[in-house]
């Protein structure tokens, strides 16, 4: 197929574009259900393309290679979404917070996690102390102070300790409890020994502490603190 505008906008070239679309989409998703699901698209659109336009054997033979990895991926998830089921409450843990793991990976990092809840007032974390666990706040609201000054709050959805849990540094400031607070309670050293035995969920708990840190970022951009 010749390179001009004309090859571009052809049938073959718009399957060929399709394909790489799709592609890039399945990468954009954030779960990884449908990022399967598009990539197996994107395979099955690209095998067409090299076979009935490009005439070319070897990338039909990546293609379908491509395709049947993503297919018995996505077929597996299928079978643990069935045969791992979770909470309703948990699923919107899931969701919400970890969305590239599977229910049976998300129920791994659960395990190691304990439900606290935390009265009016109470600290979870104290400035300059070592973070040595890690909260992720499931109910209420939290403030966060440098001082006696109030320069953010966390609310549901939001880790507390993240940048001290990955730098290994002391806490950058205090975190107390608005009103009744529940959080779900990570000892570090077991959220980092989960995080060096799977890179599934190192990847999927990176993910989603990075995300909520832009998200507090952005939320706090007048004082540029959203985390400690």
């Amino acid at each position: 197929m010749e390179l001009t505008i004309e090859s571009a906008f052809s049938p073959g070239g718009l399957v060929g574009n399709l394909s790489y679309l799709l592609l890039i989409l399945s990468m954009a998703m954030r779960n990884i259900f449908w990022l399967r699901f598009l990539a197996i698209f994107s395979g099955l659109t690209g095998i067409t393309y090299d076979v009935v336009w490009l005439h070319d054997p070897v990338g039909a033979f990546w293609e379908s290679l491509f395709t049947l990895v993503n297919l018995i991926q996505w077929l597996w998830l299928v079978y643990e979404k069935k045969r791992v089921t979770l909470s309703a409450r948990q699923a919107d843990i899931r969701d919400r917070v970890f969305p590239v793991l599977t229910n049976a990976e998300f129920l791994k990092l659960f395990a190691i996690a304990s439900i606290q809840q935390f009265r009016p007032g109470q600290t979870l974390v104290e400035a300059g102390d070592a973070v040595l666990r890690l909260f992720l706040i499931t109910d209420g609201q939290a403030e966060v102070k440098l001082g006696d000054a109030r320069i953010s709050t966390c609310c549901s959805g939001d880790f507390i300790g993240e940048i001290g849990f990955f730098n290994k540094v002391p806490a950058t400031a205090t975190v107390c409890a608005l009103d009744t607070l529940e959080c779900l309670v990570f000892e570090c050293d077991d959220m980092h020994r989960v995080m060096q035995a799977n890179n599934n969920l190192e990847r999927g708990i990176t993910f989603a502490m990075n995300a909520n840190l832009a998200n507090k970022l952005i939320r706090n951009n007048a004082t540029g603190i959203g985390s400690v």
